[in-house]
């Protein structure tokens, strides 16, 4: 190690100009790598992570397959890898009063006491969807829906059926909730009509038609949509979220399926035979349905082999057509990316070739060392610290450039690329508008500043990209001068010039 450093210090016009090559290496694909994070982040917020899937519907473009079908698929055809889907019913909880009671009313159907107005409040008002993990959700990739407690519905939560659910913080204050309470939902009113359960609330065994939810997550949704909707289970407070397993779960109950099968109600006093209580067949449909394929080639053969399964429509797969592919921020990742593969490309032929002139310059004194009865091994890798001195300094400075880098630019390149991509959507607005201020939004803004938050978010993966890709180089750069060292002749070349 000694001996290493002396000869670091006594060459040091030589040392400083390697360190300058492997630190311009090291830092600008640590920036870059960066940079690709923060465009890949911001793609996302536009037009989500389900790039790569194919959509499932009908020829009519409708939904059509069930829940249970997609899993069966996903587990038996090889080029599917995952499935995503989203389901939204409005629904009935027990002893739980939706935001807007009392301001969103309706006219009064036949029978029903009426207020003054001649209206009357909403049954049904929330809207509950099932999902299998909320990460595809719109409001959660934009930005718009954050946690304030607990966490999210993840893929783990919706395959073990956990009974899981998120609501709101204004449903939260509202009726005095917290994480851990639970919440009981009233499973007909997921298939029943406003007018259906308004009428068949007193007929109804109401001990049978119970699913209880436990509170898991509270989110914030910083868009409050409640004067731009009519009813109340499309305000934005009002969505709550749960694993789509257990809307399976909940349709595949005895309770349900006979309610749909075949049902006798008393009114007046009287029996009545009923077909059909529920309004239509109690099975998830999903109101979006994804493919994830593990080759997107495949798709005309596995709709061949779905459809040679017998459903009574055809299935179509239509290949997943969004505008991130071609969006200002892919753009511009992909061309990153590029140039960081130029810049890992061309960086190590120079940092090879600046190895290679150095041990040239120096081959008399590495054969010097040889003839005097030094072992081959012992330098080599007297000669491999040296360079490893220099690429873990520059390791370590460019993770600090990096850091400060980031803290500068990591906002101003957001703000650029939200702009840009605004630009794309909405011709009419231009990039010069919308730059002026902070455009992210308040959360996004928040963020970006948190040191914490662009450390491990950016900083660090990027950083230790790099120092992986490091590392590696390492290992070929040791063997290659084990390889020179090996072949020094120590008699003939002790006479050679330095």
């Amino acid at each position: 190690m000694r001996y290493a450093v002396r000869n670091l210090i006594r060459l040091k016009a030589r040392s400083f100009l390697m360190f300058i090559i492997v630190f311009a290496i090291l830092f600008l694909s640590m920036f870059g790598a960066m940079v690709v994070g923060l465009c890949e982040d911001n793609r996302e917020r536009f037009y989500g992570p389900l790039d790569g899937t194919v959509y499932v519907t009908n020829e009519d473009y409708e939904p059509y397959l069930t829940y249970h079908a997609a899993i069966t698929m996903c587990e038996d055809a090889k080029v599917i890898t995952d499935i995503s889907a989203i389901k939204e019913y409005t629904a009935i909880f027990e002893d739980l009063t939706y935001i807007g009671y009392d301001k969103f009313q309706r006219a009064r159907y036949m029978g029903e006491t009426a207020n003054e107005s001649g209206k009357v409040n909403y049954v049904k008002g929330i809207s509950i969807v099932g999902v299998t993990d909320m990460a595809i959700l719109e409001e959660v990739y934009s930005g718009n829906l954050t946690m304030t407690d607990g966490t999210m519905i993840t893929k783990a939560d919706n395959h073990e059926s956990h009974n899981k659910i998120i609501i709101s913080e204004e449903l939260a204050k509202a009726n005095g909730l917290s994480i851990g309470d639970a919440m009981i939902l009233d499973m007909p009113s997921l298939y029943r009509t406003e007018f259906d359960v308004r009428f068949d609330a007193e007929t109804d065994t109401q001990d049978a038609d119970h699913y209880v939810y436990v509170i898991g997550g509270i989110f914030q949704n910083s868009i409050d949509n409640t004067a731009n909707v009519s009813v109340p289970w499309e305000v934005n407070a009002n969505r709550v979220y749960v694993p789509i397993q257990t809307l399976v779960d909940i349709a595949n109950c005895e309770r349900i399926q006979t309610l749909y099968h075949y049902t006798t109600i008393e009114v007046a006093g009287k029996i009545f035979s009923r077909h059909g209580a529920l309004n239509a067949h109690p099975v998830v449909i999903p109101d979006r349905l994804y493919f994830h394929l593990s080759n997107t080639r495949e798709i005309g053969n596995l709709c061949e082999e779905i459809n040679g399964l017998g459903f009574h429509e055809p299935i179509v797969l239509t290949e997943y057509i969004s505008d991130s592919a071609s969006s200002p921020s892919a753009r511009l990742s992909e061309t990153i990316s590029i140039i960081l593969l130029g810049i890992g490309c061309v960086g190590f032929v120079i940092f090879g070739l600046a190895i290679l002139f150095n041990m040239k310059a120096r081959h008399k004194e590495l054969a010097i060392l040889v003839a005097l009865g030094k072992n081959r091994r012992a330098v080599t890798i007297s000669f491999f610290i040296e360079i490893l001195l220099i690429a873990m300094v520059a390791v370590l400075l460019s993770g600090i450039s990096l850091l400060l880098m980031t803290h500068m630019l990591a906002l101003p390149i957001t703000n650029y690329l939200y702009s840009a991509e605004i630009s794309a959507k909405f011709n009419d607005i231009t990039s010069d508008m919308i730059l002026f201020g902070n455009i992210t939004g308040n959360d996004t803004a928040i963020r970006i500043a948190n040191m914490a938050y662009l450390f491990n978010t950016y900083a660090l993966p990027s950083f230790l990209l790099v120092f992986a890709a490091t590392l590696a180089l390492m290992i070929l750069i040791y063997l290659f001068v084990r390889i020179y060292v090996n072949k020094i002749n120590a008699l003939s070349d002790v006479g050679g010039k330095e």
